[in-house]
């Protein structure tokens, strides 16, 4: 009989219909604060449900991730309590009262590769033409990017690159100068990021780490990554970054030759062991390193994809597992939140594009131009699901 190992950063039961009811409740305060008619705040109501039901995949979830004092539903979203938390339901709320929010306003996360610097280059590295070039952003540049995304209070900022960590003196900067009226979180390869590198992220302002882990074996990790350290870095950088109470989210891009349902599992419980509260999946695209090669995934391989995540999810019998975080089947099924929807992506360049794969870049983040650039992503859409279609 296989022993469970139960992860300390996941709460259900009692406690986790606990945490929920004080969401509803102080979603309910948060509401009432800022629409005191009761017509209107109906309305709001009515408008965040709708909200909530685009984002439900069917059955509940019997798990929250706890890290340091907060409830996490998502890697991609604010913990609760923080005052950002309900911006992107009151989004949807605003909407639904025909009410304007200018569009950079209505982005509820923003990814922004920070460096161009990184001493890998992976398999599917999506960022390959622009690898190991001359930083075009300085640190002071990077600041008034994070200030006009505060200012139009976007919850969510994550940084990736390149590895951040090749600025992480610039990064501590930047954090530092940054309000708290954001999460901040890093993509990484693990690279540097030892235990006081994470405690210095932390008390700079850092709430998480993506830890991008693309196999559970180290030595096919480290054929990924085309560097035979890439493994213990990684593991250093999960140990580093539960040790100072980060939220970890192990990132692992789902290639053919990896899509088994024992690869699956195995991937959950390695990230388990190692104390992830979530894992994100990704599917390679044919950008960067590969461009033009046949590497989406076919229709049989989706369809595990989506099978896994529901299951995952929501079978109790893996409620001891980490939360899985899947974007592609909420593309499929549900819609793209990219191209401006309700993400942008900011370039080693600056300028916005729809997400890291779509390489439809447009105006500057800093240019004053910044929302026709995005309503120009909106009516574009996803290029990805374009072909799809």
């Amino acid at each position: 009989m296989q022993l469970i190992q139960k992860n300390p950063h996941l709460i259900s039961g009692f406690r986790k219909f606990y945490f929920e009811f004080r969401i509803k409740i102080g979603l309910i305060f948060y509401l009432i604060a800022r629409y005191k008619n009761p017509i209107t705040f109906f309305k709001v109501i009515k408008g965040v449900a709708a909200f909530k039901a685009r984002f439900t995949i069917g059955q509940k979830i019997p798990k929250l991730a706890m890290i340091d004092g907060k409830v996490y539903m998502n890697c991609n979203v604010s913990g609760f309590p923080s005052p950002h938390f309900f911006t992107p339901m009151e989004i949807e709320a605003r909407k639904s009262l025909k009410l304007t929010n200018t569009l950079l306003e209505q982005q509820s996360m923003v990814q922004i590769a920070i460096t161009k610097k990184c001493p890998l280059n992976c398999e599917h590295c999506f960022e390959a033409a622009v690898l190991n070039q001359r930083e075009a952003l300085t640190v002071d540049d990077h600041i008034q990017i994070v200030k006009k995304l505060q200012a139009s209070g976007v919850p969510m900022i994550q940084f990736g690159g390149g590895e951040p960590m090749n600025r992480l003196s610039d990064l501590l900067t930047i954090l530092k100068s940054a309000k708290k009226t954001s999460d901040f979180a890093m993509y990484t390869s693990g690279y540097k990021l030892n235990h006081q590198n994470a405690s210095d992220l932390k008390n700079a302002g850092l709430k998480s780490i993506l830890l991008s882990i693309d196999h559970y074996i180290p030595e096919k990790h480290n054929t990924f990554r085309r560097n035979d350290k890439a493994f213990d870095w990684a593991m250093e950088a999960a140990k580093s970054a539960v040790e100072n109470k980060l939220v970890l989210t192990f990132v692992l891009c789902v290639t053919r030759k990896f899509c088994t349902h024992e690869n699956l599992i195995n991937y959950m419980n390695f990230a388990n062991e190692n104390g992830a509260a979530f894992v994100q999946f990704l599917e390679p695209r044919s950008v960067g390193n590969y461009e033009g090669k046949d590497v989406i995934l076919r229709s049989f391989e989706l369809e595990l994809l989506d099978s896994f995540f529901i299951e995952l999810n929501t079978n109790k019998a893996y409620k001891h597992l980490p939360i899985l975080i899947y974007p592609g089947y909420q593309q499929r099924n549900l819609g793209c939140v990219g191209a401006g929807s309700k993400y942008i992506y900011i370039d080693t360049d600056g300028y916005i594009t729809a997400c890291p794969f779509c390489r439809n870049k447009k105006t500057h983040i800093l240019d004053e131009r910044h929302e026709q650039a995005i309503a120009d992503l909106r009516k574009e859409g996803c290029e990805i699901v374009n072909k799809l279609a």
